[in-house]
């Protein structure tokens, strides 16, 4: 049976557990020199002293912010401003989760008006929240990774989950990830992006999608998404020493020509793994890149393993973390300190239709059965049983597709948020400018061919209109993307869209 170390019990210090949270009918002692704000009567937040909470209220209405939230169109306001005007916009639980579309950041927010309270949290759920399910024990606990109740409360593992976690379908792969809502433990559930949970019921409800996608041109989406991330940029440079992971693919190219107003602000950061080589497509371009345009570029090595001590640390830090990334985490810590706040281009993959070369995408229905194979989990009892309840959960789509809907909630919103906060021990925090609702809606709102492979033109194009000089180095050469063909694309598109102001 897989337990939590009970020699976690009152040892202090601002690693363990670090950036999480862990909200419930009692504030817990044993969490030494943790910020203790107490909520509700019923409901006490024992918090990470470097996590920022910010709360404002009117009466009976209060919004409570968890971690930081980014205003790409006002980008020099902080979080008590925006959360006065979401406090201004609450008049109903449709209302405030539709006034938050545009902002970015890593947040969770509570809000209570007379006497209805709910949760929900940033556009992909990088902000983890967990939550206890009705009729517990134990009472409504909510909380940033199982780990921290199961260690608060001595939880023990799931027989079933412990045979998933066991299961070759999970050990055989090194980016293993939870299916659904599932977790290592029977009384706690994952709340998914795209939902809120109602604190008074302790039940999950869907908010989105809620209405079709429109259709949006090319050139508008490359205006709008041009918009926002650079103003999200900016907004995060004002709160942050910001540090860009720089590789030579497309995502982190988008995200440095969005910083093209910041480049004095900013630097560039690129682990160099195991037996990487000067000669790595990731080394070699992402140097040449940051040199051309005066950029600092580091380039960390991370040893092949941990170091023992750091190994235990890393371990107890998130319950079931990933062992090959202990090793970066380390080298990152070891350089950084915590002191920077570390910038990815994780997240526009959702707009790149990713499952689509791997299940006919025009499919009528799909099953339970299917998802497990996209996540490869094959018949997996355990997570064949979660994908069903998710399928069962998905309702009124629209026209979103749900290929798209499950690569946003179970790729991003599960495997990407649960690494993320294992990387929350190198960093003072993390921010990822694709996670923002209107972006993104924005961007699966152009037409998918502009959005994939072979050309990416909608990618491409926003790298041309933001810092065309970005486009002077190769994209993923070894990958066989040339940048003569990609370059070629977005002088189309930039003649096109010349000739239309005419």
């Amino acid at each position: 049976m897989l337990t939590i170390e009970k020699d976690l019990r009152g040892d202090g210090g601002n690693d363990r557990f670090c950036h999480q949270f862990i909200l419930g009918p009692e504030f817990v002692d044993a969490l030494r020199g943790w910020q203790r704000i107490p909520i509700s009567d019923c409901l006490k937040l024992t918090i990470h002293p470097e996590v920022p909470v910010t709360r404002v209220e009117a009466g009976q209405t209060s919004i409570t912010i968890i971690g930081y939230i980014l205003d790409p169109l006002r980008p020099e306001v902080e979080n008590e401003l925006i959360g006065q005007t979401l406090l201004s916009e609450f008049s109903s639980i449709e209302t405030l989760v539709a006034a938050t579309a545009r902002y970015g950041g890593r947040w969770i927010i509570l809000a209570k008006r007379q006497e209805r309270s709910l949760l929900f949290n940033d556009a992909m759920g990088l902000r983890q929240v967990f939550y206890s399910l009705p009729g517990s024990a134990n009472g409504l606990w909510l909380m940033s990774q199982p780990g921290i109740l199961a260690w608060h409360l001595g939880l023990k593992v799931d027989s079933e989950a412990e045979s998933f976690m066991t299961s070759l379908e999970v050990r055989g792969r090194s980016e293993y990830r939870w299916p659904g809502t599932a977790t290592a433990f029977r009384e706690i559930r994952h709340l998914l992006p795209n939902h809120y949970l109602d604190l008074d019921s302790g039940k999950c409800h869907r908010f989105w999608p809620n209405q079709a996608l429109g259709d949006l041109s090319l050139e508008a989406g490359i205006e709008k998404a041009g918009t926002l991330l650079k103003g999200l940029m900016d907004a995060a440079s004002r709160r942050f020493d910001l540090v860009l992971g720089m590789t030579a693919g497309l995502d982190s190219r988008v995200v440095l020509a969005a910083a093209k107003g910041i480049r004095a602000e900013i630097s560039a950061v690129t682990v160099r793994q195991g037996q990487m080589s000067d000669s790595h497509q990731d080394i070699a371009v992402a140097s040449r890149l940051l040199g051309r345009v005066g950029i600092s570029h580091a380039i960390v090595r991370a040893l092949p393993w941990m170091s023992g001590a750091f190994s235990k640390k890393f371990k107890q830090n998130v319950f079931f973390a990933h062992d090959h990334y202990g090793p970066d985490v380390e080298a990152l810590l070891d350089r950084f300190s915590r002191t920077k706040a570390a910038v990815t281009g994780s997240g526009a993959e959702v707009a790149r239709e990713p499952f689509r070369k791997r299940i006919d995408a025009s499919k009528g229905v799909f099953t339970a059965s299917d998802l497990a194979s996209l996540q490869y989990m094959d018949e997996n009892k355990f997570a064949m049983e979660y994908f069903s309840q998710w399928l069962e959960d998905t309702g009124n789509l629209y026209n979103v597709h749900l290929l798209d809907v499950f690569a946003w909630e179970q790729s991003h919103g599960n495997w990407l948020a649960g690494t993320q906060m294992e990387f929350d021990l190198a960093w003072l925090d993390i921010f990822t400018p694709f996670n923002c609702r209107e972006l993104m809606i924005c961007l699966l709102s152009v037409e998918g061919r502009h959005r994939i492979s072979p050309d990416y033109k909608l990618f491409v194009s926003l790298i041309e209109n933001l810092w065309p000089e970005l486009l002077a180095e190769p994209i993923n050469p070894d990958k066989s993307v040339k940048v003569s063909r990609l370059r070629e694309t977005a002088r189309s598109v930039k003649k096109y869209l010349s000739n239309r102001v005419k």
